[in-house]
């Protein structure tokens, strides 16, 4: 298992070197800091960009520590820049001229301007040590392993918590009812995360005494990496027992002849094809992986009317891709199930009973794997040698079970695009229950700048946002629920461990105890009410990019501590709405660089110096009241649902006006 790899960080210099280049345009003069910073970051940024296809090498590799360190040292100066950008943005907008804020009035920022240059540089003179040079162990490293494989015997003695499931598989490859009008072959498609027993189920399908009397020829093919029409045609070929050896073998023969083949061996015969693990090609668009499997699904139509395909995946994508007339979603093993697997691998088949000291540890055990069955599996092998209380007792540490989780999840995370990761990864400050708003969260990401400035001139960043949603959902990140005739969506137990692990240098969440020191690292930080308090001596936080404040279960707090909030000067994103919270200081107007402020359901009070907070998305203010000496001149109580994005100043003026 990889150690947490930084952020991507490339595409945040990328608009970090726009945003000072327009800057210092406006700022035009001699010796002007932000010219030498636009010229540092447009000289570094081509250098993350390269090293960031090099973060996933290998576990163990001494080379690994050091990008690591690299990344982060970059990301402190990045975000230092950005702090600083955004604070003469701001001045220029209320202030004298830019000129002036930068030579006069701004002087220690011009210095902070002209250190993060030299900052940038160094880091810049620094990565010539850590670039991949020929023969090095990570040269031809991508970001998934060739020699991944799987084939069609089934290793497991008995399955689980499954049977239900392979019915259905099976009911649907056996079934006539399908469109007898379609150009190839129905598809049926298993999704499901990681290790969470697709190729199992397939295996146990593909096995099945009706699937063996239903289809004269079958073929199994593990797709992982392969994207090309004619490797992927070949490998049917051979999977079905083509009797041209040297067409088979001849890596240059084309794929007209290699389809030609196909199209004459499956003429008229009922055929199932199984494709186990197929992922998209990220390097081509939905068009071209469209066209690709329509190319390589073409010989098919010459099969006789019954034929079908079954593919397995991570990612829901492939189905659509596909075009799946069905889908069959595998969720994570019941408990029971998941207790009986690793008793089945524990014991090596034996029908023998465990002693009830060790029953009792076997129950934790399984409450930790959270209904993966590749992790019972791997801790079944770790205990089938051993009846030691004691050394049961060390695997009941939930670090052992997520890093097996993590293993086996690991890939769907790194074969995201980089823009698409740190969304992903930011959720991991939710609760492990929390229910979200799609809009709420694309917000989110839009005031902290993950959003990439859109390419398109007909799509906003927000519109380019939910692309970025839609991404994650239909690549199987987020789950989905539905309460009050509305959609929310989640992450599930298994998706929460791996945006955990992979937001371990940048996320953190407070719900038990804060640890003595919060790392430096860390920008973004959800919190109970009742550790507020103690936050201002476990940390920077001036550092904090993201406050998001949860209601405490022992202790009510219907106050921020007014001190405390004036802290978080570079604060991008306050959520109250899970919170007791009923009433906000007058200090919130210090937190200029606020871009999302949700209240809770119960707040009460909205402090008049809100208005200088521009501009400011604010969410979730069912009722607020106004006192005497508010701006407006007199009290008045307002009901406002979902207001979409507000200036504070146009907030404030039609709250008055109702």
């Amino acid at each position: 298992m990889p150690a947490p790899a930084p952020w991507p960080v490339s595409q945040d210099v990328a608009a970090l070197a726009d945003r000072a280049s327009a800057l210092s345009r406006a700022a035009a003069g001699p010796r002007n800091p932000l010219g030498a910073l636009t010229a540092a970051l447009l000289r570094i940024q081509p250098v993350a960009r390269e090293l960031e296809r090099w973060r996933w090498l290998a576990p163990g590799d001494p080379e690994l520590a050091d990008l690591h360190a690299w990344f982060f040292e970059l990301r402190d100066a990045v975000a230092d820049a950005e702090d600083i950008l955004d604070e003469l943005h701001r001045r220029r907008q209320v202030g004298p001229p830019l000129s002036a804020c930068v030579y006069a009035t701004f002087r220690g920022p011009g210095q902070k301007l002209r250190r993060l240059a030299e900052r940038l540089d160094r880091a810049c003179d620094d990565s010539e040590r850590l670039r991949p040079g020929r023969g090095s162990a990570v040269a031809g490293c991508g970001v998934r392993s060739p020699n991944r494989v799987t084939g069609s015997v089934l290793a497991e003695r008995k399955v689980f918590g499954r049977g239900e499931e392979c019915d259905s598989i099976i009911a649907r490859l056996v079934d006539d009812c399908e469109e007898t009008c379609r150009s190839v072959a129905p598809v049926v498609a298993v999704v499901g995360h990681g290790g969470i027993g697709k190729t199992t189920v397939a295996q146990c399908v593909y096995n099945d005494a009706r699937i063996e009397a239903r289809f004269d020829m079958r073929a199994w093919i593990c797709v992982w990496d392969r994207s090309d029409e004619a490797e992927l045609t070949r490998e049917i070929l051979q999977s079905i027992g083509c009797a041209d050896d040297t067409l088979c073998d001849d890596g240059l023969a084309s794929l007209d002849s290699l389809q030609v083949e196909l199209e004459k061996l499956v003429a008229s015969k009922r055929f199932l094809l199984v494709l186990d693990d197929v992922w998209i090609d990220e390097g081509k668009t939905e068009k071209e992986n469209r066209s690709m499997w329509k190319k390589v699904l073409a010989p098919l139509r010459s099969a006789a009317i019954g034929s079908k395909v079954l593919v397995t995946t991570r990612m829901k994508l492939v189905a659509e891709v596909l075009n799946a007339g069905h889908v069959v979603s595998l969720d994570r093993l019941r408990s029971s199930d998941c207790c009986l697997l690793l008793k089945e691998v524990a014991l090596g088949g034996q029908p023998m009973d465990f002693p009830p000291d060790l029953q009792d540890i076997i129950g934790a055990i399984v409450a930790n794997v959270k209904g993966s069955p590749l992790a019972a599996k791997a801790i079944g092998q770790m205990i089938s040698s051993t009846r030691s209380t004691r050394k049961w007792r060390a695997l009941m540490n939930t670090e052992i079970s997520d890093n097996i989780i993590i293993s086996s999840l690991q890939l769907s995370y790194q074969h995201l695009p980089s823009h698409l990761q740190r969304c992903f990864a930011y959720c991991s400050i939710f609760p492990t229950t929390w229910r979200f708003n799609r809009f709420d969260l694309v917000k989110m990401w839009m005031a902290l700048g993950f959003i990439q400035p859109p390419t398109d001139e007909g799509k906003g960043t927000e519109d380019l946002g939910q692309k970025y949603f839609d991404d994650l959902l239909s690549r199987s990140f987020f789950g989905t629920a539905n309460k009050d005739q509305q959609t929310y969506y989640f992450l599930d137990d298994l998706m929460h461990i791996l945006a955990q692990h992979f937001s371990a240098h940048d996320c953190m969440k407070i719900n038990e105890d804060v640890p003595f020191v919060i790392p430096p690292t860390v920008r973004h930080l959800s919190i109970s009410t009742d550790y507020l308090p103690q936050l201002k001596s476990k940390y920077r936080l001036g550092r904090l990019r993201t406050l998001l404040v949860l209601r405490s279960p022992s202790l009510s707090s219907s106050h921020f501590p007014r001190k405390l909030l004036a802290k978080f000067k570079n604060l991008r994103v306050l959520d109250l709405s899970e919170s007791d919270i009923a009433e906000l200081p007058e200090t919130i107007s210090q937190l200029v660089h606020l871009h999302y402020l949700a209240f809770s359901g119960i707040t009460n009070k909205l402090p008049k110096s809100t208005y200088r907070l521009k501009p400011l998305e604010v969410r979730d203010i069912p009722i607020l009241l106004f006192h005497d000496n508010h701006p407006g001149g007199v009290s008045k109580f307002v009901t406002v649902k979902h207001p979409k994005t507000w200036c504070g100043v146009r907030l404030i003026k039609a709250l008055i006006s109702v």
